[in-house]
């Protein structure tokens, strides 16, 4: 593959949020020049895959496009799961303010492992996707237990609704 060096470099920086390459540096990386749409054309640092080795090389590395700067010859690049990018057609946007919660493995228990592990071979994903799924669940189980507690709690009613209903109606008739 043409741009897997880019692709090595970024993987290497699996420690930074964002990094801020000039073109230079990036030639310097590659071995070889940027073509001349890389220069010109924003749409060519967009984060679209399919047919762009040089995008898929980014992508698969983990990291996207962020701000580009075609005067001054630099781009950034922001790990996929950090807020910003260029949109496919090469328009700038901004993902809402996107918080990343990261919790090693090694703080979780053997058995919360081998439950994401469960997860990913039933459902597919990876360990975050699990992590995130299984979390949604646990605060849906936790609210349908305390609606049921709440309901269980509350004095039943002796007035049937459609009685209500049907005792509102004959007051307006009158």
């Amino acid at each position: 593959m043409k741009y897997e060096p880019l692709k090595r470099h970024l993987e290497s920086l699996f420690s930074r949020g964002e990094v801020r390459l000039e073109f230079a540096e990036i030639e310097r990386i590659l071995h070889f020049p940027l073509p001349r749409s890389a220069r010109t054309h924003q749409a060519w640092w967009s984060n679209t895959r399919a047919g762009h080795s040089h995008a898929a090389a980014w992508l698969d590395a983990g990291w996207k496009t962020a701000a580009l700067d075609l005067a001054a010859r630099k781009v950034s690049f922001v790990k996929e799961s950090v807020g910003s990018g260029l949109a496919e057609q090469g328009s700038p946007f901004r993902h809402q303010n996107e918080e990343t919660i990261a919790l090693p493995t090694k703080a979780l228990g053997e058995r919360a492992l081998r439950m994401l592990d469960e997860h990913v071979k039933t459902h597919g994903g990876d360990r975050a996707s699990a992590c995130i799924a299984l979390l949604d669940q646990l605060a849906n189980d936790r609210l349908a237990a305390m609606v049921e507690w709440f309901q269980n709690a509350s004095p039943r009613s002796t007035v049937d609704a459609v009685d209500l209903i049907r005792e509102d109606r004959d007051s307006d008739e009158r």
